[in-house]
């Protein structure tokens, strides 16, 4: 499955290298996790407030001068870190209920493959959307857990730096809204409002407590796009 997805996305680029017209963008900024499970409340009473987090990704674009040259192909390799605060009351006990409240910080990789379109020339207005394959490389979990016995409560501190409750791969996709402003010849300012929600459900230990659950991302950021030129690959001399 890895392989196939490498072998797709270097395929992408390759294809551009055809093109008279490339372009990198390097950015960062913030995300913002909503998370959401099919779960019932009969089973489970559960709740996730979102928290904000950050993003670095790096992407390369190339123009379609065929189909002129606001179209283009690209693919984008981005870390993130999804966190939320995860409450649930396990209620499958007769005489005792467990209450956790947790915060995940999910760290992954993502590579997001899109076709683009911009609008413009010193402004540029870009639309671009596609799917995302997401690895999940590390989660930290902080939190408490209460279980209430008798004759008294019993109280868990939870601090994991290599949580396994969430892991694994995940499949999505991504819509991207954003403007790039020419600051000095080749040289862009890009900002960007993107939103990602994944399809698959997250894997790991709490997938047997959830049994579904995933989340929407909204990110707000910000960086540099370079443009450069460079002769068609396949131009007959």
């Amino acid at each position: 499955m890895i392989r196939r997805i490498i072998f797709f996305a270097v395929g992408l680029l390759w294809i551009g290298g055809g093109y008279a017209q490339s372009s990198f963008t390097l950015m960062g900024g913030l995300n913002n996790s909503t998370f959401y499970s099919r779960l019932t409340n009969a089973e489970y009473l559960h709740k996730f407030t979102a928290e904000n987090a950050y993003l670095v990704n790096f992407s390369y674009r190339e123009n379609l001068s065929a189909l002129q040259k606001n179209l283009q192909i690209g693919a984008q390799l981005e870390f993130k870190q999804q966190s939320a605060e995860f409450y649930y009351e396990d209620y499958n006990y007769f005489t005792d209920t467990t209450a956790t409240r947790v915060k995940f910080n999910i760290r992954s990789v993502n590579l997001y493959l899109f076709p683009e379109l911009k609008v413009g020339e010193t402004v540029k207005f870009v639309l671009s959307g596609g799917p995302v394959f997401q690895y999940i490389v590390n989660v930290e979990a902080k939190g408490k857990q209460v279980k209430v016995a008798q004759p008294h409560n019993i109280e868990y501190d939870i601090h994991d730096k290599n949580s396994k409750e969430i892991s694994g791969f995940n499949f999505g996709a991504k819509v991207n809204l954003g403007i790039e402003i020419q600051i000095y010849k080749n040289l862009y300012f890009t900002f960007c409002n993107s939103y990602y929600a994944g399809f698959t459900g997250m894997q790991g230990d709490l997938s047997k407590r959830m049994k579904y659950f995933n989340c929407l991302d909204i990110n707000i950021s910000g960086g540099i796009v370079y443009i450069f030129h460079h002769k068609n690959w396949f131009e007959k001399k």
